[in-house]
């Protein structure tokens, strides 16, 4: 997989519109290889960009998304030395899996049972009987689509998960990029989430969520934004993460329910490996 940036930095000036009105104008600069290279990248970019100000261009249209600005915990690579995987830290603090060696497709369902808001909601009247039974008929229609779905590919690798909200499965064998259109099939007969399928394709990874949503297990979501910007901010992420490992540690993010198909090749087994023991999937923990 491509490297993930690793450094980031902004520039940022103060400019006027065509209309007259001020505002800063803030542009990120990113980079894999060091902080002065994202210094260059970020400068031209902000250049670019006040150029399309003062010309009265849109620089909404003009600007393709962002790399996603995340600080990197930690890489995976293969017996050549081939980057497989990374690990990073999200906008709201847990860790996610980035990946193109496994398909990974995310299912949205009711909460688990056994789950913040699943059960225990259920146990104070929040869901009746006859939702209850909804929830369960569309867990079932799920499975049934992802059973058929293994059951058509025996060629493929077919690991399928309970998460807090919903069904992971992870497919070996495909050999498709995330922004392809083999990719894209795949994850619609898996009836994958719609805004999912597309990070994945602006992304060019996968991407796994590892540890727990924080308000899940009755932790606040970051709100430290990467990187920190002074060594104020940095003490209060360094806080923050203390805080959210301790409560984290009581709970699962997922759980394996089956699995069928082709063994994975070596590399997509050790991409399996970090993802499971990263998410407790062996641990009868709650699932947040």
């Amino acid at each position: 997989m491509k490297p993930i940036p690793k450094f980031w930095t902004a520039r940022s000036e103060r400019v006027t519109d065509p209309g007259g009105q001020p505002f800063a104008l803030r542009m990120w600069g990113w980079s894999t290889a060091s902080l002065a290279e994202a210094a260059e990248v970020a400068a031209d970019r902000l250049r670019s960009a006040l150029e399309r100000v003062r010309t009265g261009q849109d620089l909404g249209r003009y600007y393709p998304r962002l790399p996603l600005r995340e600080e990197t915990l930690g890489e995976l690579t293969g017996p050549d030395g081939a980057l497989l995987a990374v690990v990073t830290r999200n906008r709201y603090g847990a860790e996610v899996l980035n990946t193109d060696r496994v398909l990974i497709a995310d299912v949205d369902l009711p909460p688990a049972a056994g789950t913040p808001g699943g059960l225990l909601g259920r146990l104070l009247g929040r869901r009746s009987q006859d939702s209850g039974a909804e929830d369960a008929r569309r867990e079932q229609v799920a499975l049934d689509r992802i059973g058929g779905f293994a059951g058509a590919h025996p060629e493929l690798g077919t690991f399928v998960y309970r998460t807090a909200a919903g069904l992971r499965v992870i497919v070996t064998g495909t050999g498709a990029a995330p922004d392809s259109d083999a990719a894209a099939a795949v994850l619609s007969e898996l009836d994958s989430d719609p805004v999912y399928v597309r990070l994945c394709a602006a992304t060019q990874t996968y991407r796994a969520r590892l540890t727990p949503r924080p308000w899940r297990c009755g932790w606040r979501r970051m709100t430290v934004g990467w990187p920190p910007e002074d060594d104020r901010q940095q003490e209060r992420a360094q806080r923050w993460q203390q805080g959210y490992a301790a409560r984290s540690a009581g709970y699962a993010t997922c759980r394996r329910i089956s699995s069928s198909g082709e063994q994975p090749s070596t590399e997509e087994a050790m991409v399996l490996e970090l993802h499971d023991g990263a998410s407790g999937v062996a641990q009868d923990l709650p699932l947040a």
